[in-house]
């Protein structure tokens, strides 16, 4: 039951609080809500959704070190200050990012204070719940697919709420706070924080191990994935890869669509022609033509999130042909294959694969799209736990690279370098053992100096990671008087 807060407010105050109750009721005082970690992408989305949806001012707190979300954040009028506990003195309700703990000084101060806390997780849930709610969930993908789905959805004037994991320049952001009746968000594995969402849609684009650090092994993964397509209720649509191989333990009781370039799935790509940075085919809907997608994205597995994307949407009502017309008006999202510009000819492209699987799609799009050009691939590995376990496959990945430079493992949060006995220059030997020439350095800047030494002007440079390796790629392209803002790594 919700209690009386200061003022009078009613908050409802407990984390186990069913997940159809939301943290406010309608016509009371507007409520006050205070972000722990604002600055991360899915945080900084939900504050601008949360500020509209329960009519609430919002504060946040952070590092105050620059990343992409800040102008986000500054444009919505929202105010963030640096981490201190008497920034939740005046608060109702404190939402925290799941990097930041109950050690975290303002989370402590609002318990002590009596406040509800919320995790990202949780409160995302509690809000989600007033409307039908639709999830992006797999291992690889999520992002991107989540952004085409807002793109179909706003031109089919369907007026979303949308949260994704980072910027969309046809969205103009990373959240969208409309009156229609879906919410689409992003939904994450990682601890199993999905588990926290109750959607009406969900969407499956692959399940595989990215998270060692907290999972046992793929079968613990897909365990948390079929937990999450069994509470599905029968009214409600499963997507899913067709080629998935664990897609068969999905079982729920709702309508599974499939989507893929094989005969059997229901929404399919044939006839795939890939050039020029940019993908097309031909879609067929259970067996029959439905329109032609062109897509300016390059890469098999853009395709795969464009057939998904559109396979939602059509359970939605939208019409193949309106679908597929939004996605050639689509151009990505930032840090996905993103074009930064070129230096002397040479073309220099970011994105945030971070997983053996998400490199070799990336340098396969590459591969296909710049057959020409001699792909440079600077990858930086992100955690220690994550390259240990998964280090025989990140030596395999590089196959379509002409060559890979290796920067030192970006670490999480919650690992100490010091704490560690592996480094990347193990994987760079592992990486020339394989055929591919490889280099490791140990700093960004011995980095950026060695390309800028050896760069040839049919060159593509590609910097891969979720760390913050973007940087060598901004250096060879350096920005006019302006610091540049930094993306958000995974675990924040």
């Amino acid at each position: 039951m919700p209690r009386a807060g200061k003022e009078g407010v009613f908050l409802w105050c407990s984390a186990t609080t069913a997940a159809a109750a939301a943290p406010w009721e309608e016509g009371i005082l507007t409520q006050r809500i205070h972000f722990v970690g604002i600055k991360g992408a899915g945080m900084s989305a939900l504050a601008q959704i949360a500020g509209k949806m329960a009519r609430a001012v919002i504060t946040g707190s952070d590092t105050e070190q620059v990343y992409f979300t800040d102008k986000l954040l500054q444009r919505e009028g929202i105010e963030v200050r640096p981490f201190a506990p008497a920034n939740v003195d005046e608060a109702d309700i404190v939402v925290h990012s799941p990097a930041y703990g109950a050690e975290h000084p303002e989370i402590r101060r609002a318990r002590t204070l009596g406040l509800p806390v919320y995790s990202y997780p949780e409160f995302l849930g509690r809000l989600m719940a007033e409307k039908n709610g639709i999830c992006i969930a797999g291992t690889h993908g999520k992002t991107t697919t989540t952004a085409m789905i807002g793109k179909i959805m706003l031109d089919a004037r369907l007026d979303p709420c949308l949260l994704v994991g980072s910027e969309v320049p046809c969205l103009s952001g990373n959240a969208l706070v409309g009156a229609g009746d879906y919410f689409v968000i992003e939904a994450c594995e990682y601890r199993r924080h999905f588990l926290n969402y109750a959607p009406l849609f969900l969407v499956i684009t692959n399940i595989e191990l990215d998270h060692p650090d907290y999972f046992h092994n793929i079968e613990d993964v897909t365990a948390a994935f079929a937990e999450f397509a069994g509470a599905l209720p029968a009214a409600g649509g499963l997507i899913i890869w067709d080629e998935e191989p664990r897609r068969l333990d999905m079982r729920t009781p709702a309508t599974v669509t499939t989507f893929g370039f094989g005969a059997g799935a229901d929404v399919r790509a044939v006839n795939a022609e890939f050039s020029g940075g940019g993908s097309r085919c031909d879609v067929h809907v259970d067996g029959r033509p439905a329109g032609r997608l062109d897509l300016p994205l390059p890469g098999r597995h853009n395709i795969l999130n464009a057939l998904a994307a559109a396979a939602l949407t059509m359970r939605l009502g939208v019409p193949p042909e309106q679908a597929l017309a939004a996605l050639t008006g689509f151009n990505g999202t930032k840090r996905r294959f993103e074009t930064l510009g070129r230096r002397n000819g040479a073309l220099v492209v970011d994105d945030y694969a971070h997983h053996p699987t998400e490199i070799r799609a990336t340098l396969n799009a590459a591969r296909l799209s710049y057959p020409r050009r001699r792909i440079r691939a600077v990858f930086q590995p992100h955690t220690y736990s994550r390259t240990r376990r998964l280090l025989p496959d990140f030596a395999l990945s590089f196959s379509e690279a002409d060559e890979v430079v290796l920067a030192e493992i970006f670490p999480s949060a919650r690992e100490s370098r010091e704490e560690q006995q592996l480094s990347s220059r193990r994987l760079a030997e592992l990486i020339a053992d394989s055929g591919v020439r490889a280099r490791y350095f140990p700093t960004l800047a011995e980095i950026t100096a060695y390309l800028c030494r050896t760069l040839r002007s049919d060159d593509l440079v590609l910097t891969l990671g979720a760390g913050d390796v973007y940087r060598v790629a901004e250096d060879l392209l350096p920005a006019a008087g302006e610091p540049a803002a930094k993306a958000v790594s995974e675990n924040r």
